[in-house]
């Protein structure tokens, strides 16, 4: 499973879910630039957007927030 996170913050619940072996997060949304600046440093292999509108596609199966 691959995760993407929506009102990610600074990425706990993120970070959680990766430790637990439920997949990587490969995409994070998240409006407040202080915390999209922790965002890059903590995931560097992560794609981090201030809006939304290019995580939702029709190749996505579910959003949970």
């Amino acid at each position: 499973m691959t995760i993407g996170s929506l009102f990610t913050g600074i990425g706990g619940f993120d970070l959680g879910f990766e430790q637990a072996g439920l997949g990587p997060v490969l995409w994070q949304v998240e409006i407040d630039p202080v915390c999209r600046r922790v965002l890059k440093k903590h995931f560097p292999g992560c794609a981090v957007f201030e809006d939304i509108s290019p995580c939702v596609t029709k190749t996505t199966d579910r959003i949970r927030g």
